[in-house]
């Protein structure tokens, strides 16, 4: 493994792992447009090697979502009830769109990439407006397919489900002292399920000239990014003020604004 490329996946683990701890947001959304950035200083486009590099990012990062998770539990801080709603759904639908991931067209990827940022965008915005919408009582029968609906959408657009669990939860009230770490058990069962499906892909890949893949997750690559990940979303945890956080959402919001610009540009 080159070195270029592990001081690579150090830097973009310390940008994730900083972000996410600080205003609570996906690490794909930074991970994945840092990738796009710099992989064509390896002559590679983010095209070639799309399902490789989500595979191992999602990968990843789920000791970071366990670690959270796991604290939310102790602390009584999850909605246990919404969330056995709507995991069977969301675990299935991560299978499968991992598998879908796969076979889909590069612009496809592309398309559900920007309707997830804009959504993260929207829901740092407009946090207070999506508040204030009446509560939406979901059926039974309704919760599996919406379940469905939110896996797949969430890998075939690269992301851990994080952004669509908010929307989800938000508009089912569930309640602001339980929503974070519901959406962080969402997190956890998308990630596992997905490392699944990305362990046996639907076809074959780019494997980038490297070695040591479990399916299409370069574990290497995992453990560099995993630790890095981990180790500055500790360091920052719990720490900055309201100010801090909303210059830091500014930040991201534009940062994602400019990933978007250059990844249809």
């Amino acid at each position: 493994m080159p070195i270029e490329l592990i001081l690579l996946l150090l830097f973009i683990g310390a940008g994730t792992g900083s972000v996410s701890a600080i205003i609570k947001t996906s690490p794909v959304l930074v991970a994945i447009p840092a990738l796009y950035f710099f992989l064509p200083v390896y002559d590679l486009s983010l095209d070639s090697v799309i399902l490789p590099v989500i595979a191992t990012c999602l990968t990843a990062f789920i000791p970071t979502y366990l670690y959270t998770w796991i604290k939310s539990m102790k602390g009584g801080l999850v909605d246990f009830q919404r969330l056995i709603n709507f995991t069977p759904g969301v675990v299935m639908g991560a299978v499968i769109g991992a598998q879908i991931l796969s076979l889909i067209n590069p612009n496809v990827f592309k398309v559900a990439f920007t309707i997830i940022s804009i959504a993260g965008i929207f829901n740092i915005i407009l946090s207070a407006k999506i508040e204030a919408v009446k509560s939406v009582n979901i059926g039974k029968f309704a919760r599996l397919p919406i379940g469905l609906l939110v896996g797949v959408a969430s890998l075939i657009s690269g992301n851990c489900g994080r952004v669509l669990a908010g929307y989800l939860f938000a508009i089912n009230k569930t309640s602001l002292i339980h929503r974070q770490g519901t959406i962080d058990g969402v997190v956890v069962f998308v990630s596992i399920a997905a490392m699944v499906g990305f362990i046996y892909p639907a076809q074959t890949f780019n494997d980038l000239g490297l070695t040591a893949f479990a399916g299409a997750i370069h574990l290497p690559s995992v453990l560099v990014l995993a630790v890095s990940h981990f180790f500055f979303f500790w360091f920052c945890e719990n720490r900055g003020n309201e100010l801090d956080k909303k210059v830091l959402s500014i930040s991201f919001m534009c940062f994602l604004a400019f990933a978007l610009i250059r990844l249809w540009i």
